[in-house]
């Protein structure tokens, strides 16, 4: 199913509420089910050939849109649980704030993140971050995964050695208590 942009347009304008209104009834959310929707459409333009004719394509939109809506719930159950475990892993049972020591070694590392170039950072950010893959790394810094590994690497070796403590306190600071500030 190639679409024209008129065709996409009035495919839009007639089902992208049934499609917002499951996004909503899955998500639980007004703006994710937007973000949702645009999801689907673009995937409609971009995967459009894949459309094999064998039910109307509202059932297609409604299947592609439950899928979506779906992943990204397991996406942010995972993120939430990997977020809780490190944070268990870390700082035990009782989680409090940081101590001043924390803060001055987070303050070190968000220098550092500011001192390195800009691909380095967007490594270290979409890695820590927002919990991608080194190959969905590669993809939006557009570099290869060989390089976002080399590059995350250096990055945490040398927050190691200005710190002084060892690669995993490191990697706590940028997951668990997160990154204030960095422009």
């Amino acid at each position: 199913m190639n679409l024209t942009d008129a065709e996409l347009t009035d495919l839009y304008e007639r089902t992208a509420h049934v499609v917002y209104n499951r996004c909503l009834r899955i998500l639980k959310n007004e703006e994710q089910a937007r973000d949702a929707v645009h999801e689907v459409y673009a995937r409609v333009l971009t995967k459009g050939n894949q459309f094999r004719g064998e039910s109307k394509p509202m059932t297609w939109l409604y299947r592609i849109a439950t899928n979506y809506c779906l992943n990204q719930l397991r996406n942010q159950q995972g993120r939430r649980k990997k977020l809780a475990n490190n944070r268990q892993d870390i700082v035990g049972d009782g989680f409090s704030e940081p101590s001043e020591a924390d803060r001055a070694d987070l303050s070190l590392v968000t220098a550092m993140l500011n001192e390195v170039d800009p691909e380095t950072r967007q490594c270290v950010m979409y890695t820590f971050f927002d919990d991608c893959t080194r190959q969905e790394v590669a993809d939006l810094v557009g570099i290869s995964v060989p390089t976002v590994r080399k590059r995350i690497r250096q990055f945490l070796e040398r927050a190691r050695r200005q710190l002084g403590v060892t690669l995993a306190m490191v990697v706590a600071l940028i997951t668990v208590l997160g990154f204030g500030g960095l422009a």
